[in-house]
């Protein structure tokens, strides 16, 4: 049975990963028109009232007995990932963002260690170092490695998205379910993001927001936020975080083909090595997770 769930495991992060792909240049596409704080804050309060809509009575009756440990961290987590994100976007472009918002894979097993006690296996190690390596060539632009602001940014989030693999494992532990996490990250990520946009944006932003940038805001909600949220929530409660950081790392490779048809930005041979590898190494590393759980 537990090997059954780890393959669905894989299969929700593979999903998670395809709608994402798409997120990310559909995101830079709409920043056209829509500054990232407001796109962030209108993407979860509606993706937080669709939650509320379908799951408000559960939701509630779970948060009333919850501890605020038991939500806070992941939460935080959550929120802070996509604000990073969300700057990074801004800053460079979509194709590095995919690839360095993958480098949870590093840091998802080192905090696992810290906070939920789990053993470091070294026998994933060599994977997770050949995944730096092609996440490394995914990144070369004109033979030399290109770092810069929006880059930093999109590592931060790879920190904060492995804190909240990892205190989104943590709250399972508890009575709390994947839905009412997810909502609560997503709810969370509203506040911050709403408090960010008064702070920093222009309120006046607002009524310039063209139509296609709403509709991308709209796709992010549902598919981005609402579906892939519970993709990896569920994931969480069958799987280890390091099994889900490491499959998330087919992301950057949907990222970079997606951000290819829709903005023109294109991988070189090393890029397209690198993608190769970090492809290997998922089906690897999910073929060995499926095995362990079988012995």
């Amino acid at each position: 049975m537990k090997q059954a769930y780890i393959i669905r495991s894989v299969i929700y992060i593979l999903l998670q990963s395809i709608v994402y792909g798409f997120g990310n240049p559909l995101t830079k596409t709409a920043y056209e028109s829509i500054t990232p704080f407001w796109c962030l804050f209108f993407r979860f309060f509606l993706a937080f009232l669709i939650f509320m809509l379908f799951f408000g009575k559960s939701i509630i009756k779970q948060l009333k007995s919850a501890k605020i440990l038991d939500i806070l961290p992941a939460s935080l987590c959550m929120a802070f990932a996509y604000i990073c994100c969300n700057i990074a976007l801004s800053l460079t472009s979509a194709t590095n963002v995919g690839f360095l918002m993958s480098l949870p894979v590093i840091f998802a097993p080192i905090l696992s260690t810290i906070i939920l006690k789990e053993r470091y296996a070294l026998s994933h190690l060599p994977l997770q170092i050949l995944v730096i390596a092609g996440l490394i060539l995914l990144c070369m632009q004109g033979g030399s490695l290109s770092f810069n602001k929006g880059d930093l940014f999109a590592l931060m989030t790879a920190f904060f998205i492995a804190g909240s693999l990892v205190f989104g494992k943590k709250s399972l532990g508890t009575h709390l379910d994947p839905i009412t996490i997810s909502a609560t990250q997503a709810g969370c990520t509203a506040l911050f993001s709403l408090i960010f946009a008064l702070v920093f944006d222009d309120v006046s932003v607002i009524a310039h927001i063209k139509l296609p940038a709403w509709g991308v805001v709209v796709y992010l909600a549902i598919f981005c936020t609402f579906i892939a949220y519970l993709l990896q929530n569920f994931a969480l409660s069958w799987s280890p975080p390091s099994l889900v950081s490491m499959v998330q790392c087919s992301q950057p490779v949907l990222t970079a083909i997606i951000s290819f048809l829709l903005l023109g930005e294109r991988l070189g041979t090393l890029g397209l090595i690198g993608a190769f590898i970090i492809l290997a190494c998922t089906l690897a590393e999910s073929i060995k997770s499926r095995n362990e759980s079988r012995d």
